[in-house]
């Protein structure tokens, strides 16, 4: 059961951050009329940096469609060289995504605090990415599952994020805050709630597949 509920949160903030990325792209595509909609001003933003707002949208969209198929068992035991040539998409999409993220924090809608955050958690994703990866190198492959998992949940808080932003933006009439206001607040919940949500599914599989299994030894492949 607990295994279903986690298919269905990743494969929903899957979508809503491929929802978000696509319309950020139309969005570049057009010219937004300030005060036109609640979003204008935060499309106006991301327009003045188009080109570092698409090298950061267009890997982060194909990540967010790519990683559920890591999560696939089937996949992985009946075509090992499909997985692991997805594994090789994901990696460059999602070091271009990270670094990409770090240098768009430098001016964040939501100021200091949706920089700090965005900071924190950017390069806190590619710490785990590379993690994942000298994991896998080695053939310490739970360990390698962990920080990939970890790596997702870090990457999923951008999606997180979105319902939280939408909650801000419907009642932003009655609390008078703006977006340069609320979304540095919201950026931090969104993260964090999804990393930590990262981190007990980590500690609930580590349980369930052996606490005393040496950390060097493959993972059943029916473990997400």
């Amino acid at each position: 059961m607990k295994r279903r509920w986690v298919w269905v949160a990743l494969l929903l903030l899957c979508g809503i951050g491929a929802t978000a990325a696509i319309r950020r792209i139309a969005a570049l595509a057009t010219t937004p009329l300030a005060g036109s909609s609640p979003f204008a001003g935060v499309d106006l933003h991301f327009k003045a940096k188009a080109r570092m707002t698409l090298v950061h949208i267009v890997p982060s969209l194909a990540f967010v469609v790519l990683v559920p198929l890591q999560f696939v068992s089937s996949l992985r035991r009946r075509h090992p060289k499909f997985h692991r040539w997805i594994g090789r998409l994901l990696m460059p999409s999602g070091i271009v995504a990270g670094i990409s993220a770090v240098v768009l924090s430098a001016h964040p809608v939501g100021g200091v605090v949706e920089g700090a955050a965005t900071t924190f958690y950017g390069c806190f994703f590619l710490f785990s990415l590379s993690r994942a990866w000298f994991h896998i190198r080695e053939n310490r492959v739970e360990l390698h599952r962990e920080w990939v998992i970890r790596m997702v949940a870090i990457a999923l808080g951008a999606a997180a994020t979105r319902p939280i932003m939408a909650l801000f933006f419907a009642t932003s009439r009655m609390t008078g805050w703006s977006p340069e206001q609320f979304f540095g607040p919201a950026t931090w919940l969104g993260f964090t709630a999804s990393y930590l949500a990262g981190e007990r599914w980590i500690r609930y599989t580590r349980r369930r597949i052996n606490p005393a299994m040496p950390r060097t030894r493959r993972v059943p492949a029916s473990a997400l």
